[in-house]
């Protein structure tokens, strides 16, 4: 093998390293933002069921029981 083809596998081996490297800190950074959504969604849902259950308990106390 010639110096330029040598020369140009070590360059490119070198930007194959660069590349795993910023796909596995890339992969890292994805974990932890679905991570941080995922709790957000779910504190978000819990807050939306809540309010729908006193809505409800309160729609169901002046409509049915006839508490004002």
């Amino acid at each position: 093998m010639n110096e330029t083809k040598a020369r140009q596998y070590a360059h490119l081996a070198q930007q194959l390293k660069t590349l795993q490297a910023n796909l596995a800190r890339t992969g890292a950074q994805m974990e932890t933002m679905s991570h941080q959504c995922n709790e957000h969604l779910v504190g978000q849902l819990g807050k939306v069921h809540a309010s729908w259950f006193i809505g409800g308990n309160r729609c169901f106390e002046e409509e049915m029981l006839g508490k004002k």
